[in-house]
């Protein structure tokens, strides 16, 4: 077992402004998957993202929008998310709130997946 203190952990200030905090890149070799925690401040929009891996996050706190095509989503406070591997999106917080968010990215065979409970599109709420 390996236990991070979250204080002792280096955080990054992203250019937008987001902080972000690695929990366990490099702690499992081999492995391929991060965990991290994500402050996102108020009035924050991230740059177009695309990961060859799954995304998965748990909102803590606050809201965060997700652009993906043309759709906006919105993940409250106690919400789950998920993005496919290969999916571009853009992370934004339009809210008067910072945002606080654990994220993982998880390797997926063949370069991408989808949700075991269908696309994205169909499980998720449009702002």
């Amino acid at each position: 077992m390996l236990i991070r203190a979250f204080a002792a952990l280096p955080h990054t200030l992203r250019p937008d402004g987001v902080e972000m905090t690695d929990f366990f890149t490099g702690a499992s070799p081999g492995t391929g998957v991060h965990m991290g925690y994500g402050v996102f401040p108020p009035g924050m929009m991230a740059l177009p993202a695309v990961h060859r891996e799954d995304e998965y996050a748990f909102i803590l706190s606050g809201t965060i929008k997700a652009k993906i095509g043309d759709t906006i989503f919105e993940a409250k406070t106690g919400s789950a998310t998920f993005i496919p591997a290969g999916e571009e999106h853009i992370s934004f917080n339009d809210g008067p709130e910072e945002c606080r968010v654990v994220w993982m990215l998880v390797p997926v065979e063949g370069g991408g997946s989808k949700p075991s409970v269908g696309p994205i599109s169909s499980h998720c709420c449009p702002a």
